[in-house]
């Protein structure tokens, strides 16, 4: 296993990136080299959609989404479905959601059961069972 831990240095890339030629596909581009060195690549994104997200979905092979069990994250998932969906049709058409892990879920409250369900509703089988 090797890590490769984000510095003080990544900062300014989303600003650097703007300018660039291709930026969308400056990860995957930095990926190809070293791909079949590895059974799995873990790229963690901040929780935003600017353009480092946006180069890790290009990157991509598949997308593991954490969600919190409260009403605004649905909210931000439904954002981040768009995006996926975007990205798919514009940069990476073999962009898939490997499934969705249910956070800081609390099955003895009403918001953490709707909430639940919701997701079960809208993914199926691709939400994580705990046990």
């Amino acid at each position: 296993m090797q890590l490769v831990p984000a510095d003080r240095n990544l900062t300014g890339a989303e600003i650097e990136l703007v300018t660039l030629e291709r930026r969308e596909e400056r990860l995957r581009i930095l990926l190809e080299a070293v791909r079949n060195e590895y059974d799995y690549i873990l790229i963690d994104c901040p929780p935003s959609l600017g353009l480092l997200t946006l180069n890790a979905l290009v990157a991509a092979n598949a997308v593991l989404i954490p969600l919190q069990c409260e009403y605004f994250a649905l909210e931000g998932l439904a954002d981040l479905v768009g995006t996926i969906r975007r990205v798919r049709a514009a940069f990476n058409p073999s962009l898939d959601i490997e499934g969705v892990l249910l956070t800081m879920f609390d099955e003895r409250t009403n918001l953490g059961q709707q909430v639940a369900q919701d997701v079960r509703q809208f993914f199926k089988e691709k939400v994580f069972s705990h046990g």
